[in-house]
């Protein structure tokens, strides 16, 4: 931050609105729900306008600068964003845990930087069902969230 040649993350802004656009998405759909089942959605969407609208604001006072340089696997991104859009798309056939269930195995291969142990791949095979069975109860027993 203390040099003044470096540009604006004008790439964050636009992120930013995206982030912007998603959230203001989850709070409108959101009015579908239960007053219980839409605490989450609303929390989350509020969440996404706001820190959205916050980052854009600093972008535009300054206070913000592009890093310059995108370290890390190109790959693994752009694999997590292709799980995750097909999650996304195999919620309704599949159903939330079944698909939840593929999706956390394909992140945890593509998150897995050390050698795999059947130490390693049981630990976190346990926690990840822990994982999901809690969020299914949580969302269709406590919240009553509509879920595929």
């Amino acid at each position: 931050m203390a040099d003044s040649s470096a540009r604006p993350d004008l790439l964050g802004a636009i992120g930013s609105v995206l982030l912007i656009v998603v959230g203001a998405a989850a709070l409108f759909y959101s009015g579908e729900f239960s007053d219980l089942g839409a605490v989450f959605p609303r929390a989350i969407g509020g969440l996404l306008v706001g820190l959205g609208v916050l980052y854009i604001v600093l972008v535009a006072l300054g206070k913000t600068r592009a890093s310059g340089s995108l370290e890390g696997s190109h790959g693994r991104r752009l694999g997590v964003a292709a799980v995750m859009l097909g999650w996304a798309f195999a919620l309704p056939t599949l159903g939330f845990l079944a698909s939840s269930a593929i999706a956390f195995a394909l992140l945890l291969v593509l998150a897995q930087h050390d050698r795999w142990t059947p130490r390693t791949a049981m630990l976190y095979s346990s926690a990840g069902a822990v994982v999901l069975v809690g969020l299914y109860v949580l969302f269709k027993m406590v919240l009553q969230v509509p879920l595929p």
